[in-house]
């Protein structure tokens, strides 16, 4: 009895489809990878990890983006490194996406600024923070600006937030897909040099 034909998956294909579901999460806050894990160095040496909002994607540049504060302790830990591996889990098809690459804080430039302006009301209020994020309190605050506990800013009184705002983007140098599936596992890794020369690898799952 012959094995039945199996049409076998492709690099390109795999690739295409990592970028494809990394760029609908964007637009898409039901999808799981809108809110992936990023992994960075600690200042204390020790590893670090967050959930972060998922806020651009572009597959022509390789380049992944999302906003902080720039007092966060985040920042920080990126700025001395210069590097960040993201984390991208889908439960209902299975498939982990893990992605790391050069990575630059933009605070005070063009892309900040072009970065601010797409933001809502309703995040600008984050940035009104009084206190640092990760700084300690002797008591519990919600780190909101008095007057704006269950409302939004305007747009005026938002701008001050601008200040401690900042954009994360990295920059893909490497990218690995592992689908689980009970046919047969498919894992798969490109890795790209400064040339953007790409090598592309089956890997054992």
């Amino acid at each position: 009895m012959t094995e039945p034909q199996i049409e076998r998956p492709t690099l390109p294909d795999q690739l295409a489809d990592a970028w494809r579901g990394l760029t609908e999460a964007v637009t898409n806050g039901r999808h799981e990878w809108h809110l992936p894990v990023i992994a960075s160095i600690g200042v204390d040496g020790g590893p670090e990890a967050r959930t972060v909002v998922l806020r651009s994607v572009d597959p022509e540049t390789r380049t992944l983006t999302f906003h902080t504060d720039r007092r966060s302790p985040k920042v920080r830990e990126i700025e001395a490194s210069g590097r960040l591996a993201w984390v991208f889990y889908e439960r209902s098809s299975k498939t982990q996406v893990r992605v790391s690459g050069a990575t630059t804080v933009h605070a005070a430039d063009e892309v900040a600024d072009a970065g601010w302006a797409r933001t809502t009301l309703s995040s600008r209020r984050c940035y009104l923070a009084p206190h640092a994020p990760s700084g300690t309190l002797d008591e519990w605050h919600p780190n909101l600006p008095d007057g704006l506990h269950a409302s939004r800013p305007d747009a005026t009184a938002s701008e001050a937030g601008r200040e401690n705002f900042a954009l994360v983007r990295t920059r893909v140098d490497r990218l690995e897909r592992l689908e689980l599936h009970h046919d047969g596992h498919l894992r798969a890794r490109w890795r790209w040099d400064e040339a953007d020369h790409v090598e592309a690898r089956w890997l054992a799952p």
